[in-house]
């Protein structure tokens, strides 16, 4: 029994297809989950806190005594208004890099940051 071209094709169609399929999946970027950096770290104006590099979607955090700066990589985010006050970064897409977390005012505060 030999096999026609017209049977052939949309074999070879699927095999592609489904080869495309699982090379996408195997590729894409790995999923952004809830994760603190920088817990109860100390830090100040010229002295930000970094976490480990991972992937995320968004970066949040807030200082005990002063308002912070929140951001990844080079990507600067908000600050918060106040002590206690939370700043959010919303990305909208999933981001590998190490997230940051800044005092906003003068002297030392302790800080605490999330990545979503």
């Amino acid at each position: 029994m030999s096999f026609s071209s017209r049977r052939l094709m949309p074999m070879l169609v699927g095999a592609f297809g489904a080869l495309a399929v699982i090379l996408l999946l195997a590729l894409s970027s790995p999923a952004a989950k809830a994760s603190p950096f920088c817990g109860g770290q100390t830090v100040s104006p010229n002295n930000p806190c970094y976490g480990a590099a991972r992937a995320l979607n968004g970066v949040n955090g807030y200082g005990d005594s002063h308002s912070v700066c929140v951001g990844a990589d080079i990507l600067a985010g908000p600050c918060s208004s106040g002590p206690g006050q939370i700043a959010t970064m919303n990305l909208g897409f999933t981001y590998t890099g190490a997230p940051w977390i800044a005092d906003n005012a003068s002297g030392p505060t302790v800080v605490h940051g999330d990545t979503f």
